[in-house]
């Protein structure tokens, strides 16, 4: 299998200081939640969740956001494994697409 892999970025936030981001969508998201002075930080806890081979995994969420209540994903291109991870995921979850995105004036 291909894992196609985003390029990392270094971004020192206001808030959450010193963090290493996959990709220009959570570049954007984390200059964005930072605009407007959100409480968030680079997420580093990891759930369980069982794949869809019955294996058990770890998932770890981009970013915890308090005046989102929860978890932030931002998304590209979504897997049947995607759909895995959220569907038991124990918190509550926002999945920022493509489309979000624009619509926040996050990206063009």
């Amino acid at each position: 299998m291909n894992k196609r892999r985003c390029r990392s970025y270094k971004y020192t936030s206001p808030i959450a200081g010193k963090v290493r981001l996959d990709g220009k969508w959570e570049l954007a998201v984390a200059k964005w939640l930072d605009k407007k002075k959100y409480t968030w930080e680079r997420n580093k806890k990891r759930f369980k969740y069982v794949d869809l081979k019955g294996k058990t995994r770890y998932y770890v969420p981009d970013f915890y956001v308090e005046e989102l209540g929860g978890y932030l994903e931002v998304k590209g291109l979504e897997t049947k494994l995607d759909y895995c991870k959220w569907a038991h995921f124990p918190e509550p979850l926002k999945i920022w697409r493509r489309l979000d995105l624009k619509e926040k004036g996050i990206i063009k």
